[in-house]
This record gives C-alpha cells, structure tokens and sequence, in this order.
C-alpha cells in the first residue's frame, strides 16, 4: 500500500542534498560571469560556497554590518558594492571613527584567530555578499591556507598594521596602545590541535568596548532578518548585542549563526530561548543555562561548599542530589503534560549528556557522570550574570531594585521554555547514556546497563540477523569510537584484521588500489569482519567521508570468541540424519526491571541470579510445537507474563503454519498414548506402569487444553474469526467430555475447557451481529462498527463507472472479489460487448492505474479519496484519465467552510482523538502481517481496518495541505498554520501520535515547506514546537527519536502505524523464512515483537476519555474535504508564492 508522505512518497525534507548542489552551482556560475575568483578552482570554490548561506543577501547602504567586539560568526564574500573597515570612535557618534579600508567586488573577508571582531564595518554603497559560516571556513582553510592566503583580507591583520593609529573622540585625538584597546591574540579561538576550551572562560582579560545606546541619530544596523532597530527606552538596560557577544565568549560555538535579536531588551521579557536555526551545541548550551538559572533561583542550596577527596571545593553539587532534583524537576513540567515516565538511569543520561558538552565538569575532570555523592560544578558561566555583576561593581545601577538579576532571571523561567528544554534533554539523554556505558571496561558493566545496550543493539541493521544470545554477548564487548576529521584513515587494504565496525554516525569511503572508490557506507553499514573471520589481511582502505563520525566497534579476541561460545551453545536435535530444532543456550537473569526504563542500581557484588534455558533458533514447525507443549505449556500461570516463545509462535504461526495442520498436531498429541519400557526381567510392565500411563495421558490432554486457552486469550477476536480453529474447538470440547467419563483426574481439564467455552460464547454472540455499512461511496458511515472489528459480512455502498459516463451505485460485502463486483453490476449496466472480459481499474486524481486481479477483495476500502472505479475492456485501459471532480477544481471556494471555522482547535483534537482511538482498536495485529506478506498468501482473508486507518493517515496529511492552501489570505493562512501546530501539541498530549505525525508531514511536503513567507510570518513560539516534531521524526539510528519517546508513554497509545508497517516490511526482506528447510524463529521472534508493541499500546484503552458525543462534529471530523493529487496541491502553491528564480 502506498503511503503518501511516508519514505519519500509525498512528503519531503525542506531541501535535499540535491536540491543545495543545484544552488551552489548557480551561485558559482554567476561568481564566474562577474569576474570574482575566477583563479580558485572549481572544488575549492565549490566547498567554500557549500558552508555558506547560498543566497546572497543584499544590504543598502549606511547599514553597520558588525561593530568592534561583536562576536565573529561569518567569513564575507563580497558580490557587489563597497563595504568600509573602519575604528569606531569612543564618542556618542557610531559613524566617527578611523577609516582602515574600503573593500570592492571580490573580497573574501573577516576573522582568522579572534572571537570578536577586531574592527567594525559598515556598506558604503549597496552591498551583495555571501556568509559563510565561520567555523566551516576555518576547516577549509586549514587544509588549504597556503593556497588561499593570497585570497583573504584578514581584518586583524589590517588592524595590527596600524599600530600606532589615532581614534578618534569628540574633538581630541588619542594614541591608540595597539595591546590594551585593540583586541588581540587574548581571544583567539584555538589553534589546530590545541586543547578545547569549551565550557570555560577563555576571555577573562578582554576589554571588550560597545556603544551607548542613547544615540542622536536613528541609526541601521544589520540583522539577518532585515529588521532595524533605533533607540533604546532605557540607556542603564544592557544592550542585547552586548550581552549576545558575551554568551558566545564564553561558549565558541554560539558564535555560529548566532541569530541577533532585533529588538529592545525588555527586563520582563523571556531570557532563554531554542530557536529553530540553531544547531544542537547551541542548544544544549542554553538548555544548561536555564538548568543553572533554576537551580540558582529555586534551589541554590544544592550548590554548597563541599569536602572531597581531603579538599574543600566551592559551590559544587553531590552528582546524587542533582539526579534527584532534575528528576523532580522533569517529573514536574514533563511527565503530568505528556503521560511519560522518565527513570533514574534516564536522568543520568541526560546530565551525561550536560557533561559530554561542558555545561557542567568533574571537579578532577572525570568523563563519567556518576549517581553518588560525588562533587560536580557549573561549568558555563551565565552571561546576564556576569553582566549584572559588572553593572554592580561600576555602581551603573539606578535606585531602582527591579534591575537586579535574580527578578529578572526568575522572570525569564516560563513554562513553555522549560518544557521544551528538558524534552529536548530528554531524547538526547539515552545517547549520552550509551555513550558512557561503552567506554567503560567491559567487566565493570552493570547486568542493567548490559540490557540497555542490548536493546540498543536490537535496532541495527548489520546486527538483525544475528540470534539473540550473540547481541547479549556483543553488548559485553561493544566499544565506542570516533573520529573528528573526515579523511581520517581507519585501516588500509594490507593490514592486518583487528575489529569489526559498524557505523553509529556519518558515512566512510571503501578504497581499493587501482580503482579508487568503490563503494560507500552510510550508517547503520557495517565492515571489516571478513577478515576477522578467514583471518586475512583487509581487502580495501577505509576513510572516513564526514567530520565526528562515530562508530561501535568489537575487537578481533572478542568476536572470535563469542563465535566459539554461540556455536558451543547451540544444540541440535537430528531424527533421521537430519536436523529438526536448533536450540540456543541462554541464561535468564532472575533480577527484575533489568530494561532501561528500570534502575541502574546493581545488585550486591554486581551480580544476578540466574538460571539457564533454552531458546529455539530454528526448527520444523509440528517439533517447534511439541518443544512448547512439552516445555512451556505447564508453566503457563494466568497470575505471571506469557512466555515469549510460546507468544511468538501463536502471532506468527499463520506465516508458516496453516491452522489446518496445527490442529490436526495437536488432536493427534491429544490422543497420542505413552509406550514405555517392559521390565528387565521380561515379566511385562512395572507394577506402576498403569498409572504412570494414566498420568502422562492426563498431562498431554491437559497441555492441548491449555494452550486452546492461550491461543484463545492471544489472538482474541482473529481466534473467533477462523473457522478452522473453531471447529477444533468444539472438537476437543466432545473429546473432554467424553474423556471425563472415562478417566479420572480430568476435572481441572473440564474446568478450563468450560472457561474456553464460556470466551467463545460471549465472543460469537457480539460477531453474529447484523451487517454494517463501513464506507458509503468512499465516506465513512456513521454507522462503522468501530472501535470493533468490521467484518467480511460488513457491506460498503460504492459507485462504478464506465467509459460512457454511465454510472451505478452497488451495496457489496467486504468479502466480495473483483470478479464479483463486476458480476453484479454487468445486469445494471448492460454492456453491448457483454461477452468479453472486463477489467475493475481504479482512477486516481493524479491519473495513476490500478487494475485489481479478478480474486482481490475489499476493493472499496483499498481506493483512494478521490478515486473512481471503473468497469472497462482491456483496450479501453489505456483511455481512461481522472475527471476535473476527482481534483476538486470546481470547488466554489469563496462559500467552502473550513472545520476550523466550527470548531476550536481542542474540540478537534479531542475528537480526532477518540475517532483515531476507534480505528485502532478496530485494528487487528494479524492485518499487519497479512498486509506485509502478501494478501495473496492468506487468501479469503482481508485488512480492511489497517486500510481504513492507514486511509485515514494519508487523510489527515492531505488535509493539512488543502487547507492551508485554500486560505484567503496571507493573514489567514497563518492563522490556520498555527492551529495545526496547536492541534498537534494536543494530540501530543493525548498521545495520539499517528495525528501528531500526520500533520507534521503534511506541514513538511513540498507545498507548504516552500511557502517561506508564510513560515517567516509564524510566530517563534510555534516554529520551536514544530521543530520539535520534526526532530521526532528524525530517520537517523533507525527512528531512534521516536522509538525512545515511544517508551516514555503510558498507554493508550495511537502509535505512528506507518513506521511499525516499515518495521515489519524490513524484517521480512531482510531475512529470510526458512533456513535448510527449517523454519527461521529468529525472524519471527523480531515480527512478533513488532506485533506486540502494536498490541501494548491498546493496552488501557478505556483510560481516553471520551470526548463530547455530537454527532455533526463528529461527521466533520471523519470525513475532511481534501485534494489529494500532487500536481494540483503544486500549483495552488504557486499561485499562493510563485516560483523562485
């Protein structure tokens, strides 16, 4: 099925790779046609312009683009017009100053070693240029700096030329010192190799001047949002660049793209901030600086004087006390908003995450966060305090006590900041943790922390086929590797084989002598085992193609060791010479909540009890289902969780065993008698024989009954549906009673197979309901059974067509095929040809085909929104094209009311919610499997409730579409954009994800990411909560974002269907079904995970509260009017925006 919006269909990234080299190419050509740098080569020029902005910006003249002191964040080229260096003057004047240089067309500018500007520039004539990020030039340049040395104009350098220049003041003139005035190398960033000084303060002895904001004249200062800026209301409130400049002091990494704000500092105003354009160091920079704040604010006594270690240590933290205090705090803001539960080794993570970055350190610089009574301190210094500070040391403070810091910084802890903060720490928190647990040793590695990086190692590809008990050894001996410069050489093709890789992060080139590269790995690509395995020398050379690429890494002892151990503990059970059940060893750890949302607490000597079973691998189906009867079955308790491979085997026997040939095994193990050993003596059978015969019997009876009851209570409602497993039902029911009048013990086995009965009873009494009508002519009916499953005996109206626009209206079943439908209708239409054969074609609005195979059923819940079903010869395939209805066109729009104009944003989100609740609940696992596999392997057997939820995803993403841009107005189709974020936000909450990613991918397709005027026009506040879906949907690690915070939420869950459908779909062609003949329980071991997690997340279903049953709110909401044909969602874009040049 196809599923627009998901995996690149429909729905896009904002700009592709593609898309950017088309831009920069453009951009070259035209830097080539104006004469500018035409003697730098192309691939130079080409990496240069890929770390820049790419679309010039145009400044007009009189404009200050950065003033002395201002933090350095761009390289500028210089396209067109004149720009001035100049030395601003100390006087109330910003244009006074000591002219150093005019710069032309062609200049490539700015700062090599200073963290601040060494002088200011203002444009003397219009100006076109480039910004090219500055710690991406540096790269460049360090690779390249004799090559283009002869390019650059160093502003430094043009500042220290002048070393006994005049600044000018009003009317004197001042010999400048060169060393006091001018910064200098004080603030250089570090050189190439030096050690990272982030986190620390690195500008202690910088003078760094700025101007009075009481200025007499309106001046233009540049702001990358083109906004201007004049007087300030108040000449003692700091200046916003002043304080920008000194957060990025104290951290380099702000200085990249560091967005300026463009109006007045406002004292009540919010002082902390994610905005969308920055990167994820300048986030978790501000994240630990609102952490800092709240601590101060309201619990500064956790930040005391402390004795470590026979040392005083001043205003640090016990690391225990922080988790406690950051767990309360997350507790607080998250957990009550969005049902999600966070533990105490989450915690640790994330202020792992806060040390991985320098926000906070060790006091003796340990890299490993630890939950004890262990000292740790602020590494960040917050710059509005060091401001204040500075104010109070001049005594440059009025009387007026509101300026003092502690009102204003409490003023600046709001709700919505501290939510986003500690959401956005949150999902970055599991990495930091798995980080930390892989450099350590692998013999200090807690039984807890060893079942988190399992889990961890459960979703990567290179390691999907590898058996369970192997990824538990590999998580010993895993380690953590990266490397921070592309091109760095891992191995070269003649070494010797050491370890074995697999890509974590970033990409690496596969090199062979003679002919260059031949391949490329991107993440989740693993390499180098083969050589470990034939014990030979590399075949290639691997480098690395990105900066900070990561790796997982297992060492050449440690994977030829766990080969030797995996073989020893697998057991092979042969009849006839031939293998029938492959067993794994494997040890079961009696400790509990050993999974990552448990403690990381240890047990006493860091062990566990355990104790040691077996794990089928593979096997022949009927000895995989005596394994279970005679090992599992008695075992099963109602009080305690099912065991994992009796579940497994139930959701996925339909994949490999027919329901036919499983109770026909397991009549004949009901009836089966126990042959066993004559005496020695010869004298015929022990004395006890009799009763031993008796009670094996009993047991085997027993075991069949029991596990009716467990495939009963698993499968639910699919138990009730099959025929086959009914009739085995009342089968084994006369068996039973015939039975209990014959052998004695039997009454438990009466008992249970009462119990089976009574299930069944209740259950066919709510299936032998009357038809429902499901769809009526591609509208949901009101009268859908949901939230219970439709049945094949659920009747759809639809509408068929033919080539001479004539047209009927049928009622069919569900169950009915193609061939039937044409069936009914060719008394009704009459054909003229009525002997030749005819064709059922679907007629997407998009003009696409579908002709449906002759057996195919549930044709009415398969269709598209606006598709149309035609009956038709095969030659008149070909001819048939989508009608102007399908697209909508006739649409009068000026009379068409949107939802949003009935209903408030909660009232939909509420009602989406309980709609989408429906569908789920009416959706059963099994459909999953069914719909992956192949319909055509289960004949006679439907998805129609995964086709009518999935619908209904596509829906809701076409809806987005249609009505943003069916908006009458710029005004209005803000406002609509802003309701869908707020919709979202509620959806969040109520944890309907499949909503909450619906309109994040309708918000992210190609019509309405390239509406930049509208996203310019929406409020920051909603671009930050957007952002923050987007990231939740990032595809990276195999989804991990999402499935992290998937695992936070409570059920109920409306889950992201989709990615479980990509789950499957891997899983399935990524391994295959049977190996030698047997069955590959492996793979059906990941599937039915799968599965389960689609099954937990019904789990408390009734814990939604119902919204408000209306009924004609209801109807709004199940059935939206949409457009769902690309093309023409295109170009009502463009008439919204036009196409950019």
């Amino acid at each position: 099925m196809s599923i627009p919006g998901y995996n690149g269909h429909n729905i896009t990234q904002y700009q592709s790779s593609y898309h950017q080299k088309k831009i920069v190419e453009e951009l070259m050509r035209k830097l080539r046609k104006n004469g500018i740098l035409t003697s730098i080569s192309d691939n130079l020029l080409f990496q240069i312009l890929s770390c820049s902005e790419m679309i010039p910006e145009r400044v007009s003249g009189k404009v200050i683009l950065f003033q002395q002191g201002d933090p350095v964040s761009s390289w500028y080229l210089l396209i067109s017009g004149q720009i001035e260096l100049y030395l601003p003057s100390s006087c109330n004047l910003i244009y006074s100053g000591y002219h150093l240089k005019t710069l032309n067309s062609g200049a490539l500018f700015g700062e090599l070693q200073l963290l601040t500007h060494s002088c200011s520039g203002r444009v003397k004539k219009v100006a076109e240029f480039i910004k090219i990020h500055h710690s991406h030039f540096l790269k460049i340049y360090n690779k390249h700096a004799d090559y283009l040395q002869q390019y650059l104009t160093i502003m430094q350098d043009i500042v220290n030329e002048k070393g006994q220049l005049k600044q000018f003041t009003s009317g004197d003139v001042n010999v400048y010192n060169g060393e006091e005035d001018i910064p200098m190398a004080n603030n250089s960033i570090p050189s190439p190799g030096q050690q990272n000084t982030i986190g620390r303060n690195i500008n202690n002895s910088i003078n760094t001047p700025f101007m009075q904001q009481n200025n007499p004249y309106d001046i233009q200062r540049y702001s990358p949002n083109f906004i201007t800026s004049s007087g300030r209301k108040k000449r003692l409130l700091p200046d916003t660049n002043f304080i920008t400049s000194m957060a990025q002091q104290q951290h380099p990494l702000l200085n990249e793209n560091f967005e300026q704000p463009t109006e007045t500092w406002n004292a009540n105003g919010n002082v902390f901030e994610i905005s969308k354009p920055m990167n994820m160091e300048k986030q978790i920079i501000e994240i630990g600086l609102l952490l800092k704040r709240t601590m101060e604010v309201e619990n500064n006594e956790l930040m005391q004087s402390r004795t470590y270690q026979q040392r005083i240590f001043e205003n640090v933290m016990f690391g225990s006390e922080i988790v406690d205090w950051l767990e309360e705090l997350t507790d607080r803001h998250l957990n009550s908003s969005t049902n999600s539960t966070f533990s105490r080794s989450h915690i640790v993570g994330m202020w792992q995450c806060l040390l991985e970055n320098n926000i906070i350190s060790h006091v003796t610089n340990e890299l490993q966060f630890k939950d004890c009574r262990i000292p740790y301190k602020w590494t960040i210094e917050d710059p509005l305090e060091k401001y204040f500070n500075k104010k109070l040391f001049r005594h440059e403070f009025e009387d007026n006590s509101d300026q003092i810091i502690k009102p204003l910084i409490n003023e600046g802890l709001n709700e919505l900041d501290m939510k986003q903060a500690l959401f956005l720490l949150s999902s970055l928190g599991p990495d930091a943790l798995f980080r930390m647990i892989l450099s350590k040793p692998s013999q200090e590695r807690s039984p807890e922390e060893l079942q988190f990086v399992y889990s961890e190692l459960l979703h990567l590809k290179a390691l999907s086929h590898l058996s369970t008990m192997v990824k538990r050894e590999l998580a010993s001996v895993i380690h953590f590797e990266q490397h921070s410069n592309a091109g760095t050489i891992l191995f070269r093709q003649g070494d010797e084989g050491k370890s074995w890789y697999i890509i974590l992060k970033g990409s690496v080139d596969v090199s062979i002598h003679g002919k260059g590269i031949v391949n490329t790995l991107h993440e989740g690509d693993d390499f180098g085992k083969l050589a470990l395995v034939n014990d030979s020398p590399r075949a290639a050379t691997i480098a690395l193609r990105e900066d900070n690429s990561q790796f997982l890494r297992v060492d050449k002892h440690d994977f030829n060791r766990i080969l030797r151990d995996a073989e020893a503990n697998t057991v092979r059970l042969n009849e006839h010479g031939k293998d029938v059940l492959v067993l794994e060893k494997v040890n079961i750890s009696y400790k509990n909540n050993i999974n990552f949302g448990g403690d990381l607490s240890t047990y006493p000597n860091n062990t566990a009890q355990t104790h040691c079973c077996y794990s089928v691998m593979a096997g022949q189906p009927e000895k995989m289902l005596e394994y279970i009867l005679e090992t599992r079955i008695d075992a099963v308790n109602d009080d305690e969780p099912l065991d994992t491979f009796l579940e497994d085997f139930i959701l996925t026997h339909i994949i490999y065993f027919h329901t036919n040939l499983l109770c026909s095994y397991l009549k004949d193990y009901y009836m089966r008698k126990s042959y066993l050993p004559t005496r020695i003596d010869g004298r015929g059978f022990h004395s006890i024989d009799n009763d031993i015969d008796l009670e094996q019997r009993l047991i085997a009876k027993r075991r069949v009954v029991w596990f009716i009851k467990v495939w009963q209570d698993v499968l639910q409602t699919s138990f009730f549906l099959d025929k086959i497993a009914n009739s085995f039902v009342e089968e084994i029911n006369s068996c039973v009673l015939e039975d209990s009048q014959n052998l004695p013990g039997m009454q438990m086995v009466v008992e249970k197979m009462r119990q089976i009965k009574r299930i069944k009873e209740i259950a066919m009494k709510k299936l032998n309901r009357h038809p429902a009508l499901l769809l009526n002519c591609g509208a949901y009916s009101d009268q859908a059974p949901a939230p219970q499953s439709a049945l094949q005996i659920d009747i759809c109206n639809q509408t068929i067509y033919t080539t001479e626009n004539i047209f009927i209206t049928i009622t069919a079943s569900i169950d009915k095929t193609a061939n039937d439908l044409i069936e009914l209708c060719k008394p009704r239409l009459r054909f003229k040809d009525d002997y030749e054969q005819k064709f059922l074609v679907e007629i997407k609005s998009n003009g696409d085909r579908v002709i449906f195979n002759g057996t195919d059923i549930s044709i009415p819940t398969v269709i598209s929104h606006n598709s149309k079903l035609y009956i038709v010869n095969k030659e008149e395939i070909d001819n048939l094209t989508p009608t102007d209805d399908q697209n909508r066109i006739t649409w009068d729009i000026p009379t068409y009311v949107s939802v949003f104009d009935r209903l408030r944003c909660s009232e939909i989100s509420q009602q989406l919610t309980q709609f989408h609740n429906q569908l789920f609940e009416a959706t059963n696992e099994l459909e999953l499997i069914i719909n992956v596999l192949g319909r055509d392997k289960f004949p006679g057997q439907s998805c129609s409730n995964l086709d009518i939820l999935m619908r209904r995803f596509n829906e809701i993403q076409y809806w987005c579409v249609t009505e943003i841009l069916l908006g009458r107005c710029h005004a209005r189709r803000v406002e609509i954009l802003k309701k869908f974020i707020k919709i979202a936000n509620y959806c969040k909450e109520n944890n309907d994800l499949l909503s909450l990613f619906a309109i994040t991918l309708g918000l992210s397709s190609a019509p309405i990411s390239r509406l930049t005027t509208l996203w310019k026009s929406l409020p920051q506040k909603f671009s930050r909560q957007y952002s923050g879906f987007e990231s939740l949907l990032d595809p990276s690690r195999n989804h991990r974002s999402y499935r992290i915070f998937i695992s936070k939420l409570t059920p109920p869950i409306i889950p992201f269907v989709p990615l479980l459908l990509k789950d499957l779909t891997f899983t399935h062609e990524g391994n295959k079904t049977y190996y030698t003949g047997l069955v590959n329980f492996e793979k059906m071991h990941m599937i039915a995970n799968v599965l389960r997690s689609f099954k937990d997340c019904k789990a408390s279903s009734l814990g939604f509260v119902p919204a408000i049953k209306k009924p004609e709110q209801m109807h709004w909401i199940k059935n939206f009017i949409i457009i769902d044909n690309p093309k023409k969602l295109m170009e009502l874009s463009y008439q919204v925006e036009g196409k950019k040049i």
